[in-house]
């Protein structure tokens, strides 16, 4: 959506019926984004630019299993269960969580496409956390066993697998520095940020965004209440930071949203 949107209804609020057509128009770009943004093409996934069969004359290509599909709420894999691939989400979502003493869900990680799931089992070979799907979700399932036997041969294989090992320890740092020295409304910044760089990086440079989980998700995976996260939703609302409609939000004020995350 273009600013000047926001400025026309703005201006002739008193003509029209404003949430009409901010969900007219929220839909006509969602439709879009719906069909093309929320996967990712294999030369920009974590291991894209070691996917393309030609670039390693097919040996990677041969230890891959292309575009497996996992339905909504599927559990692919459950926590202990021996260590024996990773997940490449190619479009999708997926979710890992770990069950407590009294039974219930501490989640600790979204994962989005283009993202690779199973770095942290590599030391333990057992899965450590339970991986959910969140919506219907395609991967590239990439055996472990089969890739470790490269990574001696393979330079470029040995440092892809060190900066995703590096990757995934600095995003492990920044959630502890976000559950330990941030505000409610701070982490909820931080997470709608982070969600927009990670977008980014991965091809899609708009300023909406799908939050493939839901409320009750986020709020558990930042440490805070339901109630908490969309009293916070609604605030960043009224402080035009962003408009929020479902699962779509639409970032108005990025820097404001970077400087209340900071």
């Amino acid at each position: 959506m273009l600013m000047s949107d926001f400025c026309f209804i703005i201006k002739y609020d008193n003509l029209i019926n404003y949430d009409y057509f901010f969900l007219v128009n929220m839909q006509n770009i969602f439709k879009t984004l719906r069909s093309k943004s929320y996967s990712v093409p294999c030369e920009l996934c974590s291991i894209g630019s070691l996917c393309i069969p030609m670039m390693l004359n097919n040996k990677l290509d041969g230890i891959l299993n292309r575009k497996v599909s996992y339905s909504k709420d599927e559990i692919v894999v459950k926590a202990n269960t021996p260590f024996t691939k990773f997940y490449i989400i190619h479009a999708g979502a997926f979710k890992t969580f770990v069950t407590t003493t009294d039974n219930h869900q501490q989640i600790n990680g979204f994962y989005l496409p283009g993202d690779i799931v199973g770095l942290d089992s590599i030391s333990t070979k057992v899965y450590n956390n339970t991986i959910q799907a969140l919506s219907n979700t395609q991967v590239c399932e990439l055996r472990y066993d089969e890739l470790m036997s490269l990574v001696d041969n393979q330079k470029n294989i040995r440092d892809m697998v060190f900066n995703l090992l590096s990757s995934d320890i600095y995003n492990y740092q920044k959630l502890v520095l976000c559950y330990s020295q941030k505000k409610a409304d701070e982490r909820l910044a931080t997470f709608i940020y982070s969600l927009y760089q990670r977008y980014e990086k991965r091809g899609h440079s708009s300023l909406n965004i799908k939050l493939m989980m839901s409320r009750a998700d986020i709020a558990n995976y930042l440490g805070l209440t339901i109630e908490t996260v969309s009293r916070n939703f609604s605030k960043f609302q009224e402080q035009n930071i962003l408009s929020a409609r479902g699962k779509y939000i639409f970032i108005k004020n990025l820097n404001a949203l970077i400087d209340l995350g900071n």
